[in-house]
């Protein structure tokens, strides 16, 4: 996991090519006209996703993980709280669904929150439970998130 912020640039020296794209993009989109949905970048191996989502309480959500993807999620306004802990592969699993590279989790040993306002950006690896999602204060708000899936071949690959 990677948690910082989208104008620490020279930092970014350190990260995969594929990261470092995914960054690029974040830096360029004018956040002001970019609609929400899909937005390919590297067609199914790179892609944004953009949404409008409303905060929700930690009480009745879930951790998620990924098998094939990297979410690299960023808030151009407003921001959430996230819990993450380390997956170990022997938690419950409460839903699956491969076909969206996802599944739910019942529960996660050490969950640590973090805290995402604008500028923040977070990288989720597959093997890093992560409960997006949750108020930033004591009731929902609506924020503005782009998540960028990258292909975890896009770093097997060296890309």
């Amino acid at each position: 996991m990677i948690f910082s912020k989208l104008n620490a640039k020279d930092s970014f020296i350190a990260y995969p090519k594929a990261i470092r794209q995914a960054l690029a993009f974040l830096q360029q989109a004018n956040w002001e006209t970019l609609e929400n949905g899909r937005h390919p970048i590297l067609g199914d191996k790179m892609f944004a996703n953009i949404m409008d989502m409303t905060t929700r309480p930690f009480e009745g959500s879930h951790p998620e993980i990924h098998e094939k993807y990297i979410d690299l999620m960023y808030w151009p306004e407003g921001g959430e709280k996230i819990g993450v802990a380390p997956y170990l592969g022997t938690e419950p699993v409460l839903e699956s669904h491969p076909e969206n590279d996802i599944a739910f989790l019942g529960s996660v040993s050490d969950e640590s929150i973090l805290t995402a306002v604008a500028g923040c950006f977070g990288i989720f690896f597959p093997w890093d439970a992560h409960r997006p999602g949750l108020y930033l204060e004591d009731g929902p708000a609506v924020s503005r998130k782009c998540v960028v899936k990258i292909s975890m071949d896009l770093l097997k690959d060296g890309v």
